[in-house]
């Protein structure tokens, strides 16, 4: 279960970040997770409960906001969100994409007492 090593990260963000407020505790942490991270929401949330056992956040509610897979064309610059692994330019056919959107692990804001 890859999502234990991503939430991981996302603690080291929180406890390098919270000492410098004066923070009682963590209310509502929100997460963007893009489509390529392949996090189940679910599996996230078990992560998150076992990393925040003892800690600020304990008790603080995980809301993960899922960013959808884009892609831009090499070839005609076409954007275009991915709707299946394929990667292929629905303007144009070609195969040369470049992922712009979809691959984020984001803290996107913490809300504190």
């Amino acid at each position: 279960m890859h999502e234990m090593s991503l939430m991981g990260g996302v603690f080291e963000v929180i406890e390098k970040i919270l000492p410098q407020y004066d923070v009682k505790r963590v209310l509502q942490v929100k997460l963007k997770v893009g489509e390529l991270t392949n996090a189940e929401p679910d599996a996230l949330l078990m992560a998150f409960e076992a990393y925040s056992k003892d800690t600020l956040c304990e008790g603080a509610e995980l809301i993960v906001e899922r960013i959808a897979l884009r892609g831009r064309c090499r070839n005609c610059h076409h954007e275009f969100t991915v709707k299946t692994m394929i990667f292929l330019c629905p303007n144009c056919g070609d195969t040369s994409i470049e992922v712009i959107q979809g691959e984020e692990l984001l803290i996107e804001s913490l809300e504190v007492e």
